[in-house]
Protein backbone atom coordinates (compact mmCIF):
# COMPACT_ATOMS: atom_id res chain seq x y z
CA UNK A 1 0.00 0.00 0.00
CA UNK A 2 1.43 3.60 -0.99
CA UNK A 3 1.32 6.47 0.86
CA UNK A 4 -1.34 8.14 -0.84
CA UNK A 5 -3.59 5.55 -0.63
CA UNK A 6 -3.57 5.04 2.90
CA UNK A 7 -4.29 8.78 3.17
CA UNK A 8 -7.42 8.11 1.30
CA UNK A 9 -8.48 5.34 3.56
CA UNK A 10 -7.64 7.23 6.83
CA UNK A 11 -8.18 11.06 7.59
CA UNK A 12 -6.26 10.45 10.42
CA UNK A 13 -2.95 9.20 8.14
CA UNK A 14 -3.87 11.98 5.58
CA UNK A 15 -3.95 14.52 8.57
CA UNK A 16 -0.79 13.11 10.25
CA UNK A 17 0.73 13.49 6.89
CA UNK A 18 -0.28 16.77 5.81
CA UNK A 19 0.30 18.23 9.59
CA UNK A 20 3.79 16.63 9.33
CA UNK A 21 4.56 18.36 6.10
CA UNK A 22 3.67 21.17 7.63
CA UNK A 23 5.72 21.41 10.57
CA UNK A 24 8.87 19.97 8.29
CA UNK A 25 8.37 22.43 5.76
CA UNK A 26 8.18 20.31 2.75
CA UNK A 27 5.87 20.20 -0.08
CA UNK A 28 5.39 16.10 -0.34
CA UNK A 29 4.51 13.17 1.49
CA UNK A 30 7.88 11.69 -0.07
CA UNK A 31 10.12 14.70 1.43
CA UNK A 32 8.23 14.48 4.82
CA UNK A 33 8.89 10.81 5.38
CA UNK A 34 12.29 11.09 4.13
CA UNK A 35 13.10 13.68 6.12
CA UNK A 36 11.54 12.14 9.29
CA UNK A 37 14.13 9.55 8.75
CA UNK A 38 16.86 11.85 10.12
CA UNK A 39 15.05 12.24 13.57
CA UNK A 40 15.74 9.49 15.98
CA UNK A 41 16.42 9.61 20.07
CA UNK A 42 18.60 6.51 20.48
CA UNK A 43 21.55 8.25 19.54
CA UNK A 44 21.07 11.24 22.00
CA UNK A 45 18.96 9.93 24.40
CA UNK A 46 22.50 8.79 26.40
CA UNK A 47 22.81 12.18 26.45
CA UNK A 48 19.97 13.41 28.97
CA UNK A 49 21.19 13.80 32.27
CA UNK A 50 18.29 15.78 33.84
CA UNK A 51 14.90 14.92 35.06
CA UNK A 52 12.68 13.21 32.39
CA UNK A 53 8.75 12.95 32.76
CA UNK A 54 7.97 10.29 30.16
CA UNK A 55 4.03 10.56 29.03
CA UNK A 56 2.47 7.90 26.01
CA UNK A 57 -1.08 7.02 25.43
CA UNK A 58 -2.21 3.52 24.99
CA UNK A 59 -3.55 4.18 21.71
CA UNK A 60 -2.51 7.12 20.08
CA UNK A 61 -2.77 7.22 17.16
CA UNK A 62 0.61 8.78 16.01
CA UNK A 63 3.37 7.43 18.38
CA UNK A 64 3.36 3.45 18.62
CA UNK A 65 3.44 1.94 21.99
CA UNK A 66 6.50 0.38 21.65
CA UNK A 67 8.46 4.05 20.93
CA UNK A 68 7.58 4.27 24.73
CA UNK A 69 9.43 1.19 26.12
CA UNK A 70 12.30 1.32 23.99
CA UNK A 71 12.30 5.39 25.18
CA UNK A 72 12.24 4.00 28.53
CA UNK A 73 15.36 1.91 27.73
CA UNK A 74 17.58 4.34 26.03
CA UNK A 75 17.51 6.89 28.91
CA UNK A 76 20.32 4.99 30.42
CA UNK A 77 22.12 7.99 32.48
CA UNK A 78 19.00 10.48 33.32
CA UNK A 79 18.88 11.87 37.02
CA UNK A 80 15.75 10.13 37.57
CA UNK A 81 13.23 8.85 35.31
CA UNK A 82 8.91 9.11 35.68
CA UNK A 83 7.07 7.00 33.20
CA UNK A 84 3.38 7.15 32.79
CA UNK A 85 0.95 5.69 30.34
CA UNK A 86 -2.44 6.55 29.94
CA UNK A 87 -4.90 3.57 29.44
CA UNK A 88 -8.54 3.44 28.64
CA UNK A 89 -8.98 3.96 32.64
CA UNK A 90 -7.71 6.94 32.47
CA UNK A 91 -9.87 8.48 29.59
CA UNK A 92 -6.69 9.57 28.51
CA UNK A 93 -5.29 6.81 26.27
CA UNK A 94 -4.89 8.95 23.13
CA UNK A 95 -2.67 11.25 21.43
CA UNK A 96 -1.15 14.08 24.39
CA UNK A 97 -4.26 12.80 26.64
CA UNK A 98 -7.14 13.80 24.92
CA UNK A 99 -10.20 13.12 26.47
CA UNK A 100 -8.77 13.96 29.87
CA UNK A 101 -6.24 16.58 29.50
CA UNK A 102 -6.63 17.08 32.98
CA UNK A 103 -5.22 14.64 34.06
CA UNK A 104 -2.33 14.81 31.72
CA UNK A 105 -1.73 18.51 33.31
CA UNK A 106 -2.01 17.22 36.55
CA UNK A 107 0.41 14.50 35.95
CA UNK A 108 3.23 17.01 35.35
CA UNK A 109 2.42 19.49 37.69
CA UNK A 110 2.67 17.07 40.21
CA UNK A 111 5.89 15.79 38.97
CA UNK A 112 7.31 19.44 38.63
CA UNK A 113 6.50 20.03 42.36
CA UNK A 114 8.29 16.78 43.68
CA UNK A 115 11.47 17.53 41.44
CA UNK A 116 11.30 21.37 42.01
CA UNK A 117 10.61 20.34 45.93
CA UNK A 118 13.96 17.65 46.07
CA UNK A 119 16.53 20.23 44.71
Amino acid sequence: MTLESAEKRSFVTEWGVQQGMHVMGVKTPVEYLQLTKKYRAAEISKLVTQDVLLLAGRHDHLVPLEIFSRQIAALTTVRSLTARLFTEADQAENHIQVGNIGLGLQVIIDWLDRILTYR
